[in-house]
């Protein structure tokens, strides 16, 4: 698998801040054969939009990470464990369980630090933490317990039930006022927008369709309409919406720098990447004790004795048999964390229906 020209599946070229997400019957953000997530899959947030802050499930970590062997079988190196721990606590707190990013990818490349606007999860340690970041989260009993219904509690959006597990998302930060709606007689709350005087929703009702608003001096939208009416999310004031509107194909991008000619080089063990349309990335694979490497006009940061071939295929995500283990892939090489250990009970694995690529993740 190649690193670039796929950023919907791993969104590492013209980076994607999230997957598109509908309500009851879509499954572009869902886990393979269930239902789509909420309307909004969530905008990454700065440090400074901090919102509601509703007691999530799960997450606590409290444990450094041992060392890990290389693909030689033989030689260890030191793990990045915050770095470990925040990718875990991404991918264990985001209520949409099919992440944009494996946990593999998060580590290998240190994509928080890499990518704007997901650095304030880098510190994190537990799903308050990521939720103050992201504005979505896993509904806790406080939110979803015994009789309580999906409802708008304030202005954030709570789904009881709805999906797999139930989730609300911060409509204050997330640039809307908290709705809800039915369909086929269920409930569902989402965050909707003042589009205005855009009028695409006035002939459209479909979940799987995305467009941007854009208004000057404000954050852009990326909107779905249902029943005449906006439903989505802001991009964040590090993004921009784009995409193909005819199609309602837009999503949200992250701000980068640019650069000219696409290339792929290794400088003071750093990647450098200029995407084919003009975007910078640099992956930082010393930061997390990997040596940069480029393999077929791709970068690679490796483990010990580890090739391209051991991250693009060799290597796999899995849960151990109990369920009580994660094992994700450290630059090509197996590294086995206990899910307690970051304050999560179990292990789940599924199968992403766009790369038909195995990932796994600790849950609560």
């Amino acid at each position: 698998m190649a690193l670039f020209g796929c950023a919907s599946i791993i969104g590492l070229d013209d980076y994607k801040v999230a997957k598109p997400a509908g309500h009851a019957g879509a499954s572009a953000a869902g886990a393979p054969g269930e239902a789509g997530e909420a309307g909004t899959a969530g905008t990454t947030g700065d440090a400074g939009q901090s919102g509601a802050h509703p007691n999530g499930e799960g997450g606590e970590a409290g444990t450094s990470a041992p060392a890990i062997v290389g693909c030689d079988g033989v030689t260890t190196f030191e793990p990045n464990s915050k770095v470990v721990t925040s990718c875990i606590i991404r991918a264990g707190c985001n209520p949409y369980f099919n992440p944009v990013r494996t946990i593999s990818t998060c580590v290998t490349y240190d994509t928080q630090q890499a990518l704007p606007g997901e650095t304030c999860t880098l510190n994190a340690t537990t799903c308050a933490e990521y939720q103050d970041c992201e504005h979505v989260g896993i509904a806790g009993d406080d939110l979803c317990g015994g009789s309580k219904k999906t409802r708008c509690d304030g202005n954030v959006a709570v789904n009881c039930g709805n999906y797999k597990v139930s989730q609300f998302s911060d409509c204050d930060a997330l640039g809307g006022t908290c709705a809800t709606y039915d369909y086929k007689g269920v409930t569902y709350a989402d965050c909707k927008l003042d589009v205005s005087p855009d009028t695409t929703c006035a002939a459209e009702t479909d979940e799987n369709k995305y467009f941007c608003h854009t208004s000057s001096g404000k954050d852009d939208l990326r909107y779905y309409c249902w029943e005449g009416d906006a439903y989505g999310s802001s991009c964040s004031s590090l993004a921009y919406c784009d995409g193909d509107q005819t199609a309602g194909d837009a999503t949200c991008y992250y701000n980068l720098p640019k650069c000219s000619g696409e290339s792929v080089t290794c400088k003071n063990n750093i990647a450098n990447v200029c995407s084919s349309s003009g975007s910078l990335f640099k992956y930082d694979c010393g930061a997390v004790g990997l040596t940069c490497g480029v393999t077929g006009d791709a970068d690679y940061c490796l483990a010990p004795g580890c090739k391209a071939a051991d991250v693009d295929k060799d290597c796999k995500e899995s849960c151990s048999d109990d369920g009580s283990q994660l094992t994700f892939c450290y630059g090509g090489a197996p590294f086995t964390v206990n899910c307690a250990d970051y304050g999560f009970s179990h292990c789940e694995s599924d199968v992403d229906k766009d790369s038909e690529t195995t990932f796994a993740a600790c849950r609560p």
